[in-house]
């Protein structure tokens, strides 16, 4: 896990000077399906490959040609498997909460624009039309962690 963290903000992998952080920096950048199971289909990687469905290394793999323009990493190598295994850490943090990924469940709802409808003090909780079905509200957590026991 240290050295796929390492890796994830190393910008040497690239060509560009970018790393993964640098549009992952503290849980950015990542689309609501970031949060299911892999293999699964990605935006990117459709859109620029021609990828119907990913795995993570594959993805790990997409990342560092596109938008790191770098080559892949090998295959076999200790740097696709450490990133790989980090990357699974933090897809497993994301999906725990659902308000954190990018067109997540909470996105959706926006009853009061560039506010955050998830916020614990959001002056906007009261006239939440979606509060009902808020995934990050007490309630709903307390839903999901039942459903997941």
């Amino acid at each position: 896990m240290a050295l796929g963290e390492k890796l994830f903000n190393d910008p040497s992998l690239s060509s560009n000077g970018l790393s993964c952080a640098s549009c992952h920096n503290d849980g950015a950048g990542y689309n609501a399906t970031f949060a299911n199971a892999y293999p699964h289909s990605v935006a990117m990687a459709r859109d620029i490959f021609g990828m119907d469905s990913v795995y993570l290394d594959e993805m790990v793999q997409v990342c560092m040609v596109q938008p790191m323009a770098a080559e892949p990493l090998d295959w076999s190598g200790e740097q696709l498997a450490a990133l790989t295994a980090y990357m699974g850490k933090v897809q497993k943090q994301l999906a725990a909460n659902p308000c954190a990924l990018k067109g997540g469940k909470c996105g959706a709802c926006k009853p009061c624009a560039g506010k955050n409808p998830c916020a614990t003090k959001n002056p906007c909780a009261t006239k939440n039309p979606c509060a009902g079905k808020n995934p990050c509200s007490a309630s709903a957590g307390k839903r999901l962690a039942d459903a997941a026991a």
